[in-house]
């Protein structure tokens, strides 16, 4: 894919690739013994974690002037303050803009049991399905809890890890995996969980954007190329790539999945389009662009590349002022 953009797939318990992929399963599951269920932990009616959401036991440092979830050379490095909130729920509504106002593009069943979401952030989605499907029991797992408290009561939010073990008593009509790139070592842990996790036919559908690809149209020689070119190299170091290698198909049949769709969007960067539902979608994607330089860069490349705070913040403030220029017309792979 070329630029940053949005891309997305579904995997069916059979799923895949890009920006918005949504990679949908006829999950068949792994291998049973005849009359056995699949072997997942503390098997219940219920939903059950790794871990409670307990906000009094959180700690949430402050690095260079934005709060984060932890500290080491290992902690997530998008931070989840206030800002960062704020930015999570603009990238929600461009979303909902971008695919007509649809939640997911899952033929999911009309009334699903027991939906998951990954990395849910602030909360939004979960709660846009906790509504909609009002029967159902929607769980939004995140590093953080930073989601509100007046929600559905059929919405649950949790604080847990997915790069360990899950260990939900439960299986998923739906997994629901969003702009999550550089957030793991192993993305093949996550694709085995959720297969194990999902119930035969249901789907995971992946929706992500290719952060690290050079743009098109843009000057080699600007601060939007040397932006891309520092991420990729401080992603690669940490070892946990910002971009979409994760998508590829072969990964997910890899995993189990057998059906794999992928569908890929192109996101305007700007107000420069002429329709104007296009043009919605571009000024809420550069707002969050604008927004998100400095979330996304600042603990990376200071951690990985020993840049120094106001160096990184130099540099934002240059790649703000080219994707503000008028006659940059630039678009992001979802």
């Amino acid at each position: 894919m070329n630029n940053p953009g949005p891309s997305s797939g579904a995997a069916s318990n059979d799923g895949d690739e890009d920006m918005t992929t949504v990679a949908s399963s006829l999950n068949e599951g792994p291998p049973q013994s005849e009359g056995t269920e699949p072997e997942l932990s503390d098997r219940n009616s219920g939903v059950t974690s790794t871990r409670s959401l307990v906000g009094s036991i959180l700690h949430y440092p402050v690095e260079n002037g934005r709060r984060y979830c932890g500290t080491g050379p290992d902690a997530y490095f998008m931070p989840n303050d206030d800002m960062e909130q704020t930015r999570l729920n603009i990238v929600h509504s461009m979303y909902l803009y971008l695919l007509d106002g649809r939640l997911t593009l899952t033929p999911l069943t009309p009334k699903p049991e027991r939906i998951l979401d990954v990395g849910t952030g602030t909360g939004e989605w979960a709660i846009g399905m906790a509504e909609q499907h009002p029967e159902a029991e929607v769980t939004g797992v995140d590093l953080s809890a930073i989601q509100p408290n007046a929600v559905p009561s059929n919405v649950f939010f949790e604080v847990d890890d997915a790069e360990q073990e899950w260990t939900f008593g439960t299986q998923f009509d739906l997994i629901h995996v969003r702009n999550l790139a550089g957030s793991f070592r192993s993305w093949d842990h996550v694709y085995r969980e959720s297969f194990r996790h999902l119930k035969p036919g249901a789907y995971l559908e992946i929706i992500e954007c290719d952060h690290v690809a050079p743009p098109q149209n843009v000057d080699p020689n600007s601060h939007i190329i040397l932006f891309v070119s520092a991420m990729r190299e401080a992603s690669e170091k940490a070892g946990r790539f910002w971009g979409i290698a994760h998508m590829k198909r072969e990964r997910l049949e890899a995993a189990g999945f057998r059906v794999v769709e992928s569908r890929l969007f192109s996101v305007p960067i700007g107000t420069w389009p002429v329709d104007p539902a296009q043009k919605t979608i571009g000024k809420l994607w550069l707002i969050s662009m604008l927004e998100g330089l400095e979330a996304a860069s600042l603990r990376l490349l200071t951690r990985e590349l020993d840049w120094k705070p106001e160096d990184v913040r130099d540099l934002c403030q240059k790649v703000k002022v080219e994707l503000k220029e008028g006659g940059l017309h630039i678009s992001t792979p979802v």
